[in-house]
């Protein structure tokens, strides 16, 4: 396919995913990215460099 064909394809498909979205249907996310119970969080913020979550629910305001 040549490179006008392949734009011209690429701006349909933005269309129909815009009109279909604007009709009230909406692109859902898989029941997988939900957030999970707190272990899964507590794992996955200690991963990222954070605070667990135990820590992270127990900590007062900075003080002022």
């Amino acid at each position: 396919m040549d490179k006008e064909r392949i734009e011209l394809l690429k701006k349909v498909a933005i269309a129909a995913v815009i009109l279909r979205t604007s009709q009230g249907d909406s692109i859902r996310t898989s029941e997988y990215r939900l957030r999970g119970n707190e272990w899964v969080a507590d794992h996955r913020r200690i991963l990222l460099g954070k605070r667990s979550l135990s820590s992270f629910k127990t900590k007062r305001s900075t003080s002022r």
